[in-house]
């Protein structure tokens, strides 16, 4: 069983002002995205001064939510939204993590052009040219010593949250001795304490490559968790592949890159995937998307969905982006001991403090494209 605490602070002025009990409390993490939070409080909880929560301190954008689980904050985000339930005398707060926020901040009106530039330096140079934002704390990104060269056209108004989300899918380098292409990265916002206690700011990390870690978990039905089903999911199927990008505001021709998948094809219907790669100027780096989308799209995806044993795991040991062991034990697919990667984390927190992690999984050897 663990402790949970939740704290509402000023997202400006980083002063927590609220340490609120809750009736529910459910969060998630998402690959690629911001995650959410659901808190459920009661009307007229006391602040700190002793005075009742009031709706100027629960005003959206402003108000800041951070997520302790004994000793650790596990989740952090911004306030958009609220409901309140007259009838029960409670507050539904929605929250969103920090990478909501960057879904509101675009590249410039006279545009962006970088150069070859080493990728976390460039999510430094974008954080940073906010004077009025959410001061995101860049300095624990790792470098990943990948090059990228982007332009973004004037009032292209390109949301930085799919800058990010751009960078971190670009596995466009090819490692010769593996025979695989690397490069992009997994990426987390996440809440620290600036001051123990009083003051919670927000910082961006990331992996130094998009190749899963191993979390040492091994998941196995009837042990660790529950596997509630597995769904073999085709939809994703493709044959061939066409991206296309976007000029760089003074060409006329636009970039595009296509292949094929011919060992697929024998086995079924021609279908195509298209990808617009509005960030993409080069036909260079598009070729490399294809052959990306193509060796994801080979195989059918496996989607097992666990959910753990009350307080088997920490929330930060299993965060998307980390490789786990599965074993079903199901009686069709029969997977053993297979290695699959979390692509979404979400918690259930029971009154008595004990939650539960609801695991949506990939195959692993998805995350590794080969050269094809």
């Amino acid at each position: 069983m663990a402790t949970y605490r939740i704290y509402l602070y000023n997202l400006k002025t980083q002063a927590v002002y609220a340490e609120i009990p809750f009736s529910a409390l459910s969060y998630k993490y998402a690959l690629d995205d911001a995650g959410t939070a659901t808190i459920e409080i009661p009307i007229g909880v006391p602040k700190r001064d002793g005075t009742a929560l009031t709706p100027d301190d629960i005003f959206p954008v402003r108000t800041g939510v951070a997520i302790e689980r004994d000793t650790q904050l596990v989740w952090g985000g911004i306030v958009w939204a609220y409901r309140v339930n007259l009838e029960a005398r409670t507050i539904a707060l929605s929250a969103q993590g920090y990478q909501s926020y960057y879904r509101k901040r675009h590249t410039a009106v006279a545009g962006v052009s970088y150069k070859n530039i080493e990728q976390t330096l460039m999510i430094k140079n974008l954080i940073g040219s906010f004077t009025d934002g959410i001061g995101t704390d860049t300095s624990q990104l790792t470098v990943t010593n990948m090059v990228r060269t982007r332009v973004w056209n004037p009032y292209e108004f390109t949301s930085l949250s799919d800058v990010f989300v751009d960078l971190a899918d670009d596995i466009t380098f090819l490692d010769q001795l593996l025979g695989v292409n690397v490069g992009g990265f997994f990426f987390y916002f996440r809440p620290y304490w600036v001051t123990q206690g009083t003051k919670i700011g927000n910082r961006i990390t990331n992996t130094a490559s998009r190749v899963p870690a191993d979390s040492g978990v091994s998941l196995q039905q009837g042990v660790n968790c529950e596997f509630s089903d597995v769904s073999v999911d085709g939809t994703g199927l493709a044959t061939s592949a066409f991206a296309v990008g976007a000029t760089d505001g003074t060409r006329s021709l636009t970039p595009y890159a296509s292949d094929t998948n011919p060992a697929l094809l024998a086995q079924i219907p021609h279908v195509n995937v298209v990808l617009n790669e509005t960030g993409q100027k080069f036909s260079t780096a598009l070729q490399y998307k294809v052959r990306s989308a193509l060796a994801f799209a080979a195989r059918p995806v496996i989607l097992p969905n666990a959910e753990t044993y009350p307080g088997m795991f920490s929330p930060l040991a299993l965060q998307p982006g980390t490789a786990a062991g599965v074993t079903t034990d199901d009686g069709f697919l029969d997977l053993v001991n297979e290695d699959y990667t979390i692509t979404e984390t979400a918690v259930s927190v029971a009154a008595d403090g004990s939650d539960r992690l609801s695991l949506t999984l990939v195959q692993t050897n998805l995350f590794l494209s080969s050269e094809g």
